[in-house]
């Protein structure tokens, strides 16, 4: 705040202000350029004139004080006082991996779940969020990340890709079935993937991973399911499945839920229109310790009082003319 340089310069006015009418009354009327009269005493001893002129020096007085005080709150608006304040939000420590079979069997439902996560997105707030996507490797599309424009834009740039079969946008059908590995979607392989994909493993975080895929192995995988889940578990990492519907081969998705259920999560069906929901509910639900954020400082401009008493002002000085017929 500049309110001090302001108040000593307001004072210096006032001084000033006085210093002058005081000069200004004192002096002889000969010094003024006026003539001499006659008897002038028995004029000014009237109780009209001492009345007048004891109104017109209070009046000049109060003129005076109200254009200190005018200047004094118009310097301060130009001055654009400002309150400095920093905070630091507090964040929760959760870390959510977005998790795709982008295999021949999935190719045709990727789109709409790549728009389930779109969706994920934005449901959340402070948590870090990642994508990976697998077939017979497993690719990172973004990092953890508590920036969610990024994400989005990652997203719908993987969402134009996998509408495109790769021609525009994001290419993961390349990209995640190289020559050198044989097979493909090598689910096991997919989910311990996106486990390790977790960093700050020293810290206490919740750690969680959407897991759309439709469990159909078509491959020799290093990890099973099985195995990919207990790993899961030993990292503490709770899986969420979002899986198509399937008529056909239901032992696969069974599969699949019991595998999920093992690590603290749940299995949830393409065909529920809620599951998005349901996920998002079940994330936020899961225990996670309070942080602080990076601080941010935030400048809040306060312009209010020195522009109302500018006004003020303004009005004041505007009622003396009047009142004091100048």
């Amino acid at each position: 705040m500049v309110t001090t340089p302001l108040l000593w310069l307001a004072i210096l006015l006032g001084v000033l202000g006085l210093v002058a009418l005081g000069i200004a009354f004192a002096l002889p009327a000969r010094s003024r350029g006026r003539a001499p009269v006659a008897f002038l005493t028995r004029l000014t001893a009237l109780p009209a004139y001492v009345r007048a002129r004891r109104r017109m020096l209070w009046g000049s007085l109060a003129g005076i004080a109200v254009i200190c005080l005018t200047a004094a709150f118009a310097l301060a608006g130009v001055a654009r006082p400002t309150t400095i304040e920093t905070i630091s939000p507090k964040r929760h420590l959760r870390d959510v991996m977005l998790c795709l079979d982008v295999s021949g069997s999935m190719i045709e439902y990727d789109s709409e779940i790549v728009e389930a996560y779109l969706e994920i997105v934005d449901s959340f707030d402070g948590e870090r969020i990642g994508m990976t996507v697998f077939n017979a490797t497993g690719v990172t599309v973004f990092p953890l990340t508590d920036d969610y424009d990024m994400a989005q834009e990652f997203l719908e740039e993987a969402h134009e890709g996998l509408t495109s079969y790769g021609t525009t946008g994001m290419d993961f059908l390349t990209s995640t079935q190289p020559e050198n590995v044989p097979g493909s979607s090598l689910i096991g392989d997919g989910l311990v993937n996106c486990v390790e994909a977790f960093d700050r493993k020293d810290e206490e975080r919740s750690r969680s991973v959407i897991f759309a895929t439709d469990n159909e192995l078509a491959g020799d995988p290093l990890f099973t399911l099985d195995e990919a889940a207990q790993h899961a578990i030993d990292r503490e990492v709770r899986v969420y499945a979002l899986a198509p519907s399937r008529y056909f081969f239901p032992a696969y998705l069974e599969e699949l839920e019991a595998a999920v259920d093992s690590t603290g999560g749940d299995f949830h069906s393409m065909s529920d229109g809620r599951a998005i929901d349901r996920i998002v509910s079940s994330v936020q639900a899961t225990e996670a310790r309070l942080t602080d954020g990076r601080l941010v400082t935030l400048f809040h401009d306060k312009p209010v009082v020195p522009l109302t008493g500018t006004g003020l002002g303004v009005l004041g000085l505007l009622v003396l003319v009047w009142r004091l017929r100048l």
